[in-house]
């Protein structure tokens, strides 16, 4: 049995300890030694050269640092110099990228306390709290934190609040009693748990946890052995790299091979060989993910989702579930008075609405609201310090025109009775005109048992507390005596009821809308809250899950569920009421484990580890350093509705990823083919290694930048989420680098042929013009790889302004290639005429149109299978 299952003084009998010596020093020490130091578990460090060296173990590095190397070995120190660039700009770019530290073991530290008050060897000392053992007897006081797990043995007046743990906000009373039946922690009412915060009373109590085994410490564990893995973009660029690597060294293999045969010279072979490596990778391709991914992150954070890793910015657009807890996401995250009942009439409270009008009865129950009420209002006239409760109490009363402070100097307060659990009301004794009233708020039940019950009104208030209990309110009843009061010391009877209040943290007005829309997208969306099983299904309902016994769960009842159980049962649970971290862990691992991309929602401590464990932890603006630490995302405005727009924003950048490697790829397809056919043709290279460069990371690096901006199209949220282990090189992407690809190299490689063998002009002039006409048709048919769902035909080409922009600097920056002296030394080109332009233009137009035609017949044949 757990200790707030037993009594108190068994508790302390097991532990050695007493309430009146606490533990012997010298006993003490060898528990310190037994159980180590009362400190949470941290995190190691990582090393920065680590993650440098990483950047180099990737099959695109090491194919353009063997480039480099056999550049150097046959005297190529140009071009070596150049490749050398592509791999520095490459590395400082991922480094950068993945560059940050884990804070989030180290910001659980902050609920750490650093010196408490202990009974030893008879005498009450403060100590260092990493020194608490199990067995040392504690003083809690109003504004401290609890050192470690205490079972409780003396409790006055004692409220706790344990947000951090549980996400309540709301303070628990705590007795000493045990509890027999097992139970989750928010409902261990006999413990104080290290890290939770005291509001108020005082306690003593035996210490039965420290350090990794508090609850907090569980919790500190779960964020350091709980992995955080790769997002399925860095798990497809990684498998992209090696297919590409792998293929790129097998076609070097084959053509170094036939080269060989037909008896070209080793150096020859090695110059042929840096060629194909330079075709074969997209250099720009790195940095033109990352702007990707930083613009996309710029657009999301203006609306309102700051992303805070690189990566998960496009890991959003893969999520197939995402998982809320209700406060502050789903709910405003605020009290709010919405209803109130008097004898007379039912009002349905606006917040919005000022000045109402009034009925007697209405402004005589609000002014109860204001007297019984211990909220303190500030120099702004805001009701700031207080209960949340009463908080919205007063602020109804300020809505409705009331003058709160000349109310509470017109009715002074005599006499009080302050609200506890036990008795479940709070009394006040004010001075009504000539005579005292005293005002009597609490819990209805107690309060009618409290009221006449020969007054005809009560039955009525009754039968709505009934109704308005189901609707997942939370009511206050106030009631009132106005005869023969003097204190309110003595027991309180013959009270008349004046009213109920309901309040409610209400939805969001586009919650449910914002659920719609995330279904309508392929995303299924899952309550996860710590609130009972009712408040859960009510908040539930009212945003369209389903609430029916089957599709609810309770903490408890996923105790009791195997993991290959709770697999089979996690498809038809909407809702999951009273859980605990270990719980939330193990719904994202379910739901991850049939292959689906979690996000998860939360603001405390308590969400750490699920957020961690989730594809995307998503920490709301309002919550903990903690889980904004952890967190992938931060909600600035605590909105659900926020997800959907960054969802919309992580397929975009998915899409704009797909659109560039598809472009990037095409090019470096045609320069294999054309170099390939060259090399079977008994051709010289039409193409040296450092133009295949320039067109790969300058000519093409405007285009492909062009097209990190390039918006959503209107049927992306109309898609199903992409699977987690879906290639980033799809059908629709090989088919359209294959037909470029093959129209293009078609175009090129006659036009090669028909100048080597059919034109007087030189060399060098021939492969400036190869060389200029691959850089046009890339600068061209950038527009066809603008969308794989619709050709150019049913699109205006002008649409994204930018590349535009970037197609025109990409033909100056040829025009630098081929007029510009020093260009044309470093390049090996010449001057072009008119008429060498006119050809080339009018190729790749006609290439144009062939491409797109092609394209729109297999999209069509695509749309009616």
């Amino acid at each position: 049995m757990k200790a707030y299952q037993i009594d108190s003084n068994d508790v302390m009998k097991k532990l050695q300890t007493s309430a009146d010596r606490g533990l012997s020093s010298d006993f003490a020490r060898e528990q310190l030694k037994r159980f180590g130091s009362n400190a949470l578990p941290e995190e190691g460090g990582f090393s920065v050269f680590t993650i440098f060296l990483s950047q180099f173990l990737n099959p695109m590095m090491f194919i353009l640092l063997i480039a480099v190397g056999m550049s150097v070995l046959i005297g190529e120190y140009k071009d070596a110099c150049i490749i050398m660039l592509a791999v520095v700009i490459n590395v400082v770019v991922g480094f950068f990228q993945e560059w940050r530290a884990e804070k989030a073991a180290r910001a659980l530290k902050s609920y750490e306390v650093s010196y408490c008050h202990v009974k030893r060897d008879g005498a009450v000392i403060s100590i260092d709290a990493r020194e608490l053992v199990p067995g040392d007897y504690v003083l809690l006081a109003a504004g401290a934190r609890v050192p470690a797990d205490v079972r409780l043995v003396k409790v006055t007046d004692l409220t706790i609040e344990e947000a951090l743990l549980t996400g309540e906000a709301k303070p628990i009373k705590k007795t000493s009693q045990a509890i027999q039946e097992e139970c989750v922690v928010g409902d261990r009412t006999n413990m104080a748990f290290a890290g939770t915060y005291v509001v108020s009373g005082k306690a003593e109590g035996v210490v039965v946890t420290t350090g990794k085994d508090t609850e907090l410490g569980h919790i500190a564990r779960l964020v350091v052995e709980t992995k955080e893995e790769e997002t399925p973009l860095q798990l497809q660029i990684k498998r992209f790299s090696w297919v590409l690597g792998g293929i790129m060294l097998f076609v070097t293999a084959i053509v170094a091979v036939i080269a060989l045969i037909k008896g070209i010279s080793f150096h020859e072979v090695l110059t042929l060989s840096i060629a194909l490596a330079v075709a074969s990778i997209p250099e720009g391709l790195l940095v033109t993910v990352t702007a990707i991914l930083a613009i996309g992150m710029y657009r999301m954070l203006r609306r309102k989702a700051l992303v805070r890793h690189l990566v998960a910015a496009e890991t959003l657009g893969s999520v197939s579930v995402v998982c809320t807890d209700k406060t502050g996401t789903l709910t405003e995250g605020s009290m709010r008075v919405v209803e109130i009942i008097t004898s007379k009439e039912v009002i349905h409270f606006a917040q919005e609405k000022k000045d109402m009008s009034l009925s007697e009865d209405l402004r005589e129950l609000l002014t109860l609201c204001v007297l019984n009420n211990d909220v303190e209002i500030a120099a702004t006239g805001e009701a700031t310090v207080g209960h949340p409760t009463e908080r919205a109490l007063v602020q109804a009363a300020q809505k409705a025109g009331l003058p709160i402070e000349k109310i509470r100097a017109d009715f002074q307060r005599l006499d009080e009775v302050p609200f506890s659990s036990d008795r479940k009301y709070m009394a006040t004794l004010h001075q009504w005109n000539e005579k005292k009233r005293l005002i009597v708020k609490g819990a209805p039940e107690r309060i009618f048992n409290m009221c006449n019950h020969d007054n005809g009104n009560l039955q009525h208030f009754r039968d709505m507390t009934e109704d308005m209990t189901k609707r997942g309110l939370r009511l206050l009843a106030l009631a009132v005596k106005d005869d023969g009061i003097s204190s309110v010391d003595e027991e309180i009877t013959g009270l008349t009821c004046a009213g109920l209040i309901g309040i409610q943290d209400p939805l969001r007005p586009q919650a449910a809308q914002t659920v719609k829309e995330l279904k309508e997208a392929g995303i299924r969306v899952i309550l996860v809250t710590g609130d009972h099983q009712e408040t859960a299904s009510y908040i539930a309902n009212g945003v369209g899950l389903a609430t029916a016994q089957e599709h609810v769960m309770t903490g408890e009842r996923l105790d009791k569920l195997a993991p290959n159980q709770l697999a089979e049962k996690i498809d038809t649970i909407d809702v999951f009421a009273r859980v605990d971290p270990r719980h939330k862990i193990r719904i994202v691992q379910a739901w991850q484990g049939k292959g689906q991309a979690v996000a998860m929602t939360g603001d405390g401590v308590n969400d750490a580890p699920a957020l961690k464990a989730a594809d995307i932890g998503v920490a709301l603006g309002s919550g903990s350093d903690v889980s904004h630490e952890i967190s992938d995302m931060v909600l600035l405005d605590n909105n659900l509705s926020t997800i959907t727009s960054a969802v919309q924003e992580g397929r975009t950048i998915f899409d704009n990823i797909r659109k560039v490697i598809a472009y990037l790829m095409i090019d470096s397809f045609s320069e294999i083919i054309l170099i390939l056919a060259a090399l079977l043709a008994g051709l010289p290279l039409p193409m040296l290694a450092v133009q295949i460069f320039w067109i790969n990371l300058v000519t093409d690096g405007f285009t492909a930048l062009a097209l990190t901006v390039e918006p959503s199209e209107p049927e992306i949220m109309r898609e199903p989420p992409r699977r987690k282990n879906e290639p980033v090189v799809n059908n629709e992407m090989k088919f359209l680098i294959f037909i470029i690809g093959v129209i293009t190299d078609l175009g090129l490689f006659g036009l090669y042929v028909l100048l080597f063998y059919h034109s007087s002009l030189a060399f060098e002039h021939i492969r400036t013009i190869v060389f200029t006409a691959l850089a046009v048709d890339s600068l061209l048919y950038v527009f066809s790889v603008r969308s794989f769902r619709r050709s150019l035909f049913r699109m205006n080409p002008f649409s994204n302004r930018w590349l535009v922009w970037a197609v025109f600097a990409g033909f100056i920056m040829q025009c630098v290639a081929v007029y510009v002296p020093f260009m044309q030394k470093l390049l090996s080109t010449v001057p072009l005429s008119l008429l060498d332009w006119g050809v080339i233009f009018g190729m790749s137009l006609i290439k144009i149109l062939g491409i797109e035609v092609t394209k729109e017949i297999f999209l069509r044949n695509k749309d009616s299978i």
